[in-house]
């Protein structure tokens, strides 16, 4: 499915840097660790993905798990604690991606493998808002949390759209060039992130 959409075998990490288009958002800001951070990441990214996805009928989640070829019950167990923070959607089977890791085949004599879950689920506001906190609390002493879920991507397949929290820090918008993205940028400029601010500026600067 990511591959027809993006032409990516899974979505590639910072995806911002591997499309023609696309947008950076800062989330925590200048907030030090704590609840306030926390909140304000949360209200950013969901603001964000209302605006992104305000004319999607049907959307995908995206879970990937970095883990050697066979498939745990750790798998499913990461999985289900998605469920527990309110993603009530169900996950196909995985998809495995190679990640052709020379120096550990060499070493264990197997490749390692991104394995990709998706769960394609009508557009549902409280279902985002739990990829969302999942997403974000990733690397927060915040509770629940999906452990061992290494990425979460929302995307919008018909439309070629797609999000990514990376962590409390930031998130990345990728889709075609047209009137989402460019309104993205005007709407949610004072969130974009400096240090790639001349790249977007470039691109959705009219």
């Amino acid at each position: 499915m990511i591959d027809t959409a993006f032409g990516w075998r899974g979505f590639p990490r910072a995806m911002f840097y591997h499309t023609l288009y696309g947008l950076r958002f800062e989330l925590g800001g200048e907030l030090s660790m704590g609840p306030l951070r926390f909140m304000q990441a949360v209200d950013r990214a969901r603001a964000v993905a209302t605006a992104l996805f305000s004319s999607s009928q049907t959307l995908v989640a995206f879970v990937s798990i970095y883990d050697e070829e066979r498939t745990t019950r750790r798998h499913s167990t990461a999985i289900q604690q998605l469920k527990h923070i309110g993603f009530p959607y169900a996950f196909g089977s995985a998809a495995k991606v190679p990640q052709k890791d020379q120096e550990y085949i060499a070493e264990f004599g197997g490749d390692l493998f991104r394995h990709w879950y998706a769960a394609e689920f009508p557009n549902d506001a409280a279902a985002i808002s739990a990829l969302l906190w999942a997403s974000v609390a990733r690397e927060m002493d915040v509770r629940p949390k999906a452990r061992r879920l290494d990425t979460i991507h929302i995307a919008d397949l018909q439309k070629r759209l797609a999000l990514e929290v990376y962590d409390d820090r930031g998130m990345d918008v990728v889709g075609p060039i047209g009137p989402k993205l460019s309104s993205l940028y005007r709407k949610f400029n004072p969130w974009l992130l400096d240090y790639d601010r001349a790249e977007m500026d470039a691109k959705f600067r009219t």
